[in-house]
């Protein structure tokens, strides 16, 4: 009778880590906790684990929480793209979930590598969509669009010497070279652009 319960824990178990390792029903994948090298540098940093999409918020996705939208490239299963980040940030809050900091952003599009592409050190080439998921099955987090995350860029303007309204974004776009799509790829973007090449993805606390 003991064996036969322990056999069901151990069962229950190995359930429960697939599930959390490959994803819950959201279209999520969990990030475990730990830490990694920001940037190209050897400065570690700790997280806790987290969830994130596994890919960009899709327009049929969007439309279907928001509304109607007038997207650039009009496809249902492309990123939904001229966003603002009010708009990502309004989306991400209504389904339950957040934008990622730019930290969470960059260790799950890196997947636990430290080569300055998420695949190796070379640029390579995909089709749009069609890319390999990294390590923790995330796809399109190099290139395709830019996308909003949560992190305040405190640059202050030249002139007034305020404090700017922008937000960082990740991973680079299709219409831009190779050495700006890397894992640690950074822009900073007034919240307000709304640009046919940025989109975003949502994070949620485990």
């Amino acid at each position: 009778m003991h064996n036969k319960v322990r056999m069901i824990f151990t069962i229950l178990a190995i359930l429960l880590y697939a599930h959390s390792a490959h994803g819950n029903d959201n279209g999520m994948v969990l990030i475990p906790a730990g830490d990694f090298n920001v940037g190209e540098s050897t400065k570690a940093v700790y997280l806790k684990d987290y969830y994130i999409d596994k890919t960009e918020v899709s327009q049929k996705d969007f439309k279907e929480v928001m509304g109607s939208a007038n997207f650039f490239f009009k496809r249902d299963n492309h990123p939904a793209e001229q966003i603002s980040w009010n708009k990502a940030n309004k989306y991400c809050q209504k389904t339950g979930k957040r934008l990622p900091s730019e930290l969470e952003w960059e260790k799950a599009a890196k997947g636990g590598t430290t080569t300055k592409y998420f695949w190796g050190i070379d640029p390579g080439h995909h089709p749009v969509g069609k890319k390999k998921p990294n390590n923790f099955g995330l796809h399109d987090t190099s290139g395709n669009v830019w996308e909003w995350t949560a992190t305040e860029d405190k640059t202050k303007s030249k002139f007034s010497g305020k404090i700017q309204n922008k937000r960082i974004v990740r991973g680079g776009a299709f219409n831009f070279s190779a050495n700006l799509i890397t894992s640690s790829s950074r822009l900073s973007l007034h919240s307000n652009n709304r640009l046919f090449n940025v989109g975003f993805r949502c994070v949620k606390s485990s």
